[in-house]
C-alpha cells in the first residue's frame, strides 16, 4: 500500500471539498456525514478525484454514497436534515441477483443536486464497490483517506473489465453500456494477459484492501496512517475485504474462475483466509 507526501494530500483535500460544496452548503458537512455513518464515496466522483484535472474533460453528474444497511436510514436522515428529499427508492431483488451486495438505492435530490445512496447488503460500505463493471472505479473516498484499487491502471486511464457483473448480473447491457460510458472518459481496456509483468493485476489472483498494491492518500495530513487490519477495523468496521474479479483463465482454454468478494469479519478472518488461497486455484469448466 502507498502513501504519498504532504503536497498531493492538500491538494486532494481541495479537490474534495470542492465536490462537498457543490452538494452542502459546509463542505464539512459531508466529511461529517461519511465518517459517522461508516459511509464512502465511490463511483465516478472518487475516479475524477484521482485523475489530473489537466486533460480530464468530463464532470460527475451526481454524487454516490455508499452506506451499510446498519447506518442507511441515519444517514437518510442528516441527508433530509440539509434539505434533500428522497426522489425515488429501488430495492435489489435478491431472489434474482444472489451476486450483488446491494441491498438497494435511494436517490435524493436537491433542486439540481442529486446523491445516490447505495446501500450494502453486508456489514460494511466498501463491498459492493469490488463487484463494479470496471477496476477504473474500484476506488472510495473515506472521511479521512482516498484509496485506489488499481493504481498502476486507473492512474494510467486503464482498466480491466469485472467477469462478476457480466456473467453474474441480471442486465448485462447496462453493464456493457456503463464500459461504453468510461471508454468515451478516456478509459482504455486491456485484456489481462497484457498485464501479467505488473504484480497484483492479474484477475484470477486473490486482492485485498490491506495488500502492498493498494494505494491511498492521508487527506487530513496526519503524520502517518496504519493500514494493519486493526486500523481497518476502526474505519470500516471489518478486518479485511477481499476479491477475485474472475473470469476466463489466461491461457488455459475453456478454465473459468468464479468471481469473488469477501468481507472478512473478526471471527471470519483466519477461514476466509484459508478458503480464499484454496479457491484461487479453482477452475471450472466452461
Amino acid at each position: 500500500m502507498r502513501r504519498f507526501g504532504r503536497n498531493h494530500d492538500v491538494l486532494l483535500k481541495h479537490r474534495l471539498c470542492r465536490v462537498a460544496g457543490q452538494y452542502f452548503d459546509n463542505a464539512y458537512e459531508l466529511l461529517d456525514i461519511l465518517r459517522t455513518c461508516d459511509a464512502v464515496i465511490s463511483g465516478s466522483t472518487a475516479l475524477h478525484l484521482l485523475l489530473p484535472e489537466t486533460g480530464t474533460s468530463w464532470t460527475p453528474k451526481d454524487l454516490d454514497i455508499y452506506v451499510p444497511l446498519a447506518t442507511s436510514r441515519f444517514l437518510l436522515k442528516r441527508l433530509q436534515y440539509e434539505g434533500y428529499t428522497i426522489h425515488s427508492e429501488l430495492q435489489t431483488n435478491v431472489a434474482n441477483y444472489t451476486y450483488s451486495h446491494v441491498h438497494g438505492v435511494v436517490v435524493v435530490c436537491k433542486g439540481q443536486r442529486k446523491i445516490d445512496v447505495v446501500i450494502s447488503r453486508t456489514s460494511t460500505a466498501l463491498s459492493p464497490i469490488f463487484q463494479f463493471h470496471s477496476t477504473a472505479v474500484m476506488n472510495f473516498v473515506s472521511a479521512d483517506t482516498i484509496f485506489c484499487s488499481y493504481p498502476k491502471l486507473t492512474l494510467r486511464r486503464l482498466s480491466l473489465v469485472n467477469a462478476g457483473p457480466l456473467y453474474c448480473s441480471p442486465d448485462r447491457r447496462a453493464v456493457l453500456d456503463a464500459v461504453r460510458k468510461y471508454q468515451t472518459r478516456g478509459i482504455q481496456y486491456i485484456r489481462c494477459q497484457d498485464l501479467h509483468g505488473v504484480k497484483n493485476t492479474c484477475k484470477v489472483s486473490t486482492r485485498t484492501i490491506t495488500d502492498a498494491a493498494m494505494m491511498w492518500f492521508n487527506v487530513e495530513g496526519l503524520p502517518r496512517a496504519s493500514h494493519s487490519l486493526e486500523n481497518v477495523f476502526w474505519q470500516f468496521g471489518v478486518l479485511d475485504l477481499q476479491w477475485i474479479l474472475g473470469g476466463m483463465t489466461c491461457g488455459l482454454e475453456g478454465g473459468f474462475c468464479r468471481p469473488r468478494v469477501e468481507v472478512i469479519e473478526e471471527e471470519s478472518a483466519l477461514l476466509s483466509q484459508g478458503e480464499f488461497a484454496d479457491s484461487e486455484g479453482e477452475q471450472d469448466t466452461v
